[in-house]
């Protein structure tokens, strides 16, 4: 499509069927095969998820598609009919919360369609009953994006925020289950943290946290910013009390595709922060949360379209091979004596992200030499600038785990 006028190249993409080529169940170079459902070009690695998804083919098909119907057909929409087809913001996407509840395991009812999870902190934040002098836990790592909120509610009503602190590479699960536990009083309220930590790619042990929650009356509310298409997911074995997540990272949905979660017997105890129509409608909890006023369509287009592409390949597909290729980058960091790797090596704490260092050599420094070299994209991260982030998806191969290796070998 390269060198064609512009409504040439979008009606040739349009006319294209976005799913032509799908491999088979058995195909031998499926991974490769799903590739190419990928605009990125061929001599090119995208390895930095963790702030954003690539876009699959399909999802970028759906959003171009419904751009071009509403430009076309504005004029034809009868709006007795509500005019879904023009904006969101104002309905429930029933459909689309009962896809997402099977991925996580939750019922669609308690499933509120957000932006990201900025915005789910916030609902959680804001949104709980609490007074001055009452606790929230949270961790040294937080991102904004799970702790802002509740830093406003120490400032306006006085709650209070202990965190624990966390020294990467975590070495198991009870090191922080102890933290949390020694952390706790009479007055603790919530337990506020990331599943998976923004800066290294630790997996925190949230189901042991949770239930050592609900023994002591608290709350727990998670912030899984990294996690939907990441790893696997179960809110009913979980049984935290609200979760939040952004599926514009590795579900790869587009940007302004959020998910909250809030268990039915806490969601009506919640204010909304940003009411609209239906912010007291208590028979479907999930979509106080959801209505938030005129949206883009495109987006939620979108946004269904990656969830049923990911639900193709396959759920747990898709998270074991996130989590093959990043214990095949660590397997082999560990062999590069000059190697610093923040990531925890630990099983149960670690996946498809992944933060390392040369000593003597900064992260800007490295990625720029991999990007000269291989084109390999992660992201420069840590204390002082000294590591790089690799998130390893289903986009990414083996192959370009071993060039990154190169680099790594050659540089210091």
């Amino acid at each position: 499509m390269l060198g064609l006028p512009a409504a040439t190249q979008a009606s040739s993409f349009l006319n294209e069927n976005p799913l032509a080529g799908f491999p088979a169940e058995g195909d031998p170079n499926f991974w490769e095969q799903i590739r190419g459902f990928f605009m990125i070009p061929p001599d090119e690695a995208y390895l930095n998820t963790g702030t954003i998804g690539a876009t699959p083919s399909p999802v970028l098909h759906a959003m171009v598609s419904h751009l071009q119907k509403v430009a076309t057909d504005i004029a034809r929409e009868d709006w007795s009919g509500g005019g879904q087809d023009l904006l969101s913001g104002y309905f429930p996407y029933p459909d689309l919360r009962k896809k997402l509840g099977s991925i996580v395991n939750a019922e669609a009812g308690n499933i509120s369609l957000i932006q990201n999870a900025h915005m789910g902190m916030n609902t959680m934040a804001l949104g709980l009953d609490m007074k001055r002098g009452d606790e929230v836990i949270q961790t040294n790592m937080e991102h904004t994006g799970g702790s802002s909120g509740w830093q406003v509610r120490a400032r306006r009503d006085g709650i209070v925020i202990k965190q624990i602190t966390i020294v990467s590479p975590i070495k198991n699960p009870e090191q922080i289950i102890d933290l949390i536990e020694k952390t706790i009083t009479r007055k603790t309220k919530v337990i506020a943290i990331p599943h998976i930590l923004s800066g290294t790619g630790e997996i925190l042990p949230v189901n042991q946290i949770c239930a050592l929650a609900r023994e002591k009356g608290i709350l727990t509310v998670i912030d899984g910013a990294q996690t939907i298409g990441h790893i696997p997911l179960n809110f009913k074995e979980m049984d935290c009390d609200a979760y939040f997540t952004s599926p514009h990272k590795w579900l790869l949905a587009p940007a302004g595709s959020g998910m909250l979660f809030i268990k039915p017997e806490l969601s009506a105890r919640i204010q909304p922060s940003m009411p609209s129509g239906s912010w007291d409608n208590h028979e479907d909890e999930g979509f106080r949360f959801t209505q938030r006023g005129t949206s883009n369509e495109a987006m939620m287009k979108g946004y269904e379209t990656a969830v049923d592409f990911h639900l193709k390949i396959g759920n747990k597909r898709i998270t074991e091979r996130i989590k093959y290729l990043g214990d095949y980058l660590r397997s082999k960091l560990q062999e590069i004596d000059k190697v610093e790797i923040l990531t925890s090596i630990h099983p149960e704490l670690s996946s498809g992200m992944t933060t390392f260092g040369v000593k003597g050599v900064k992260g800007e420094e490295l990625r720029a030499a991999m990007w000269e070299k291989y084109k390999l994209q992660p992201r420069p991260v840590g204390p002082d600038g000294n590591f790089i982030r690799f998130s390893t998806h289903i986009y990414n191969s083996s192959e370009e785990i071993n060039k990154a290796l190169d680099v790594t070998n050659e540089i210091g």
